[in-house]
């Protein structure tokens, strides 16, 4: 995390399109901030050094936060909060409430994935973890950016349907690889899965509901190696370099 943040502060000074030496700058303005933000919550977890907000899980605690904080910080500067004025009054207002509003709609998403499906990685693979953040962070950042109650559940849709599968496989059994990166593609995913049904005004054709009575089917498909036990997939890969206890 305190490298991508070196490196998005030189390409903010930079000001420029592309740079000959480092062509891949310029995905460094949104898609890598927030993918800073979630890694350097799961890497505060890794480490053991600091409480970590379970958001749902342990192993999925940077997806909300990473986009609470480009929500608040990259996303709703004044310019954009004045085309909202049913959501918020104020800049100042906006900073207040649009985190109250992404929680609680990340929250009911939460409760409808935990009651209908699993938000364990013991009983659903990652899907169930990292799927679930990504899925309730859709909602969230579509809430907050003036979605209607039909595109968050949308969004929620869009970012689990592309979760489902996702196994939880961690090397050594530390919630460190693959876990602390792909914390930051379940961010992007929810950027994505936002920006997807903001922008679509037609009836999506998989509902949330189903989405859910999928996922839980496949989680009791899914083999226990893949489910958290550290028995399967990249845990038992070899040539992979092992974690450090230290992070």
């Amino acid at each position: 995390a305190p490298q991508l943040y070196e490196r998005e502060k030189r390409f903010a000074r930079s000001n420029s399109i592309q740079t000959i030496d480092q062509p891949y700058l310029p995905l460094l303005s949104g898609m890598s901030k927030i993918s800073m933000y979630a890694i350097a919550v799961n890497e505060e977890n890794a480490g053991g050094w600091s409480q970590i907000v379970t958001a749902p899980t342990n192993g999925a605690s940077g997806v909300v936060p990473a986009c609470i904080k480009h929500l608040v910080t990259d996303l709703l500067h004044p310019r954009f909060v004045r085309r909202l004025p049913d959501l918020y009054e104020s800049h100042a207002h906006a900073m207040i409430e649009a985190p109250r509003i992404f929680l609680l709609s990340a929250a009911a998403i939460g409760a409808l994935i935990k009651q209908n499906s699993s938000i364990s990685g013991a009983e659903a693979g990652c899907m169930g973890e990292v799927g679930s953040a990504s899925s309730m962070a859709a909602a969230g950042l579509t809430a907050c950016l003036g979605g209607t109650p039909a595109q968050v559940e949308n969004a929620a849709e869009i970012a689990m349907e592309h979760s489902l599968g996702l196994t939880c496989d961690p090397i050594d059994g530390l919630v460190q690889i693959p876990c602390i990166e792909r914390n930051a593609m379940g961010a992007t995913k929810a950027l994505n899965a936002a920006t997807l049904a903001l922008m679509s005004e037609s009836e999506h054709h998989v509902q949330f509901d189903t989405v859910i009575e999928v996922m839980k089917k496949i989680g009791e498909d899914m083999k226990m190696e893949y489910k958290e036990t550290a028995l399967g997939g990249l845990a038992v890969a070899h040539n992979i370099k092992r974690s450090l206890p230290e992070c």
